[in-house]
């Protein structure tokens, strides 16, 4: 099976913390900015979306809108288990005002990294572990065996957490994975773990220090 995973484009959350605000996104349900819609028009002309034979897609906005610009159909599976890694009762909610609320997750070394951990999670959130468990429920409904291409749009933790069970990676990479948006990444294989990326050369994605 070849999968082609893709993240939304540029949505209002990502231009506000692009611009220095501090604002925790997480399954937030923000909406794509124009530039974003402009970005997933332009992927009509992708190759690797032009096969695609079948389309999934986070319920989320942002990722079924993506899906419909850049593939120009409507026939799309939408699923809340393609969904962003929930950040709980962080989402929606600006760091500033966080901090004086919930001031260990960003002064005690052992929970601060609750966005990129497999054991700390945000308050009512999810970790990384969380979201590996959903990627292999939903590939658990595949046959991987076929000959066939997929799409399936989401979100930037959820696409490295994708990458992190295909290719049977070390946790230590996965955390270092950074997805961009509207830029396909394409795995090849049949089986969860062994799964070859065809589109990128691994380091390429491992951007996060």
């Amino acid at each position: 099976m070849r999968i082609v995973l893709i993240r939304h484009g540029e949505s209002e959350f990502n231009k506000r913390y692009n611009a220095g605000e501090q604002i925790y996104s997480g399954a937030y349900n923000t909406q794509l900015t124009e530039k974003g819609r402009n970005t997933a028009r332009e992927l009509r002309n992708n190759s690797y979306i032009q096969e695609i034979e079948k389309i999934y897609s986070s319920d989320l906005d942002r990722a079924v809108e993506t899906a419909m610009l850049a593939t120009g159909k409507t026939d799309i599976v939408k699923l809340l288990i393609l969904r962003e890694r929930s950040l709980g009762k962080f989402e929606g909610r600006l760091k500033n005002e966080l901090e004086k609320e919930y001031p260990e997750y960003f002064t005690n070394p052992k929970m601060m990294n609750f966005r990129r951990d497999f054991v700390i999670k945000a308050p009512g959130g999810e970790n990384y572990q969380d979201v590996s468990q959903r990627c292999l429920s939903f590939l658990k409904e595949l046959d991987l065996e076929s000959d066939s291409t997929i799409g399936i749009f989401s979100h930037g933790i959820f696409i490295s957490a994708m990458i992190y069970v295909l290719m049977g990676l070390e946790k230590e990479l996965v955390r270092k994975i950074k997805i961009e948006n509207c830029k396909p990444i394409v795995l090849e294989g049949n089986q969860v773990g062994a799964f070859m990326l065809k589109s990128h050369k691994l380091e390429d994605l491992l951007k996060r220090k």
